[in-house]
């Protein structure tokens, strides 16, 4: 306990704030349940991830509670479409102490309006390559993500590769390499962008907002 004291006022001294407290957890459905965990340094609130998933017309959920940096909570809701039914929509919430008690998340409804903008599209799972087709891309996504991985969730490890359309509010922050959120860690070999035109995309950013993106898909695959 002392330890955890002395570890939380260090924090306080060398970033702004005090140690911040999240309940962690990922679960199938609309919510979650969790313990208290004291966030990193850096971390100063913490998130509420909604995804919608949807493979050929079937409709499911996962929800992800953590600790995350607030700059990523102006990030816009994300929509992602890998072709062959399958497209992901996830929501953010970000909340601080008592707030988080009352803090809700929705997913908007889907804009399946084609934008006039492709991809190459496929994902697979414990694979090295996929299928890619060519698949249209609706609403805000004007964006083709390439991301490839293994993905540790609940200890299981998968070999993961999603390609397709994608917001600009995912590319925005996308990195190759190492991160965790919600006791999911993620390893990406690959984790690129372009403007679904063909011309090179946005320049990497910090690394972040694509791993709970994958991660809710990933956990209702374990899950279903």
């Amino acid at each position: 306990m002392e330890a955890s004291l002395a570890i939380c006022i260090l924090a306080a001294l060398l970033a702004t704030g005090t140690c911040l407290q999240c309940e962690v957890c990922s679960a199938a459905g609309n919510s979650c349940t969790g313990s208290m965990q004291t966030c990193a340094i850096g971390q100063d609130s913490c998130a509420f991830l909604l995804t919608d998933v949807t493979i050929a017309g079937v409709k499911t959920q996962s929800f992800l509670k953590g600790c995350i940096a607030s700059s990523k909570c102006k990030v816009g809701p994300i929509s992602m479409n890998f072709g062959y039914g399958m497209a992901t929509r996830t929501s953010f919430a970000c909340c601080v102490g008592e707030a988080c008690r009352t803090t809700t998340v929705t997913v908007p409804p889907a804009d399946t309006k084609p934008n006039g903008r492709r991809c190459r599209g496929c994902y697979a799972l414990n694979a090295d390559h996929c299928n890619e087709q060519t698949i249209e891309c609706t609403g805000a996504e004007t964006q083709c993500i390439d991301a490839a991985g293994a993905v540790t969730i609940s200890g299981s490890q998968m070999q993961t590769i999603m390609k397709g359309c994608a917001s600009e509010s995912i590319c925005a922050d996308i990195k190759a390499g190492s991160s965790t959120f919600s006791g999911t860690s993620a390893d990406l070999t690959t984790a690129k962008c372009t403007v679904a035109s063909g011309v090179v995309g946005v320049a990497p950013g910090p690394a972040g907002i694509l791993l709970p993106a994958l991660a809710g898909l990933l956990l209702l695959k374990l899950l279903s």
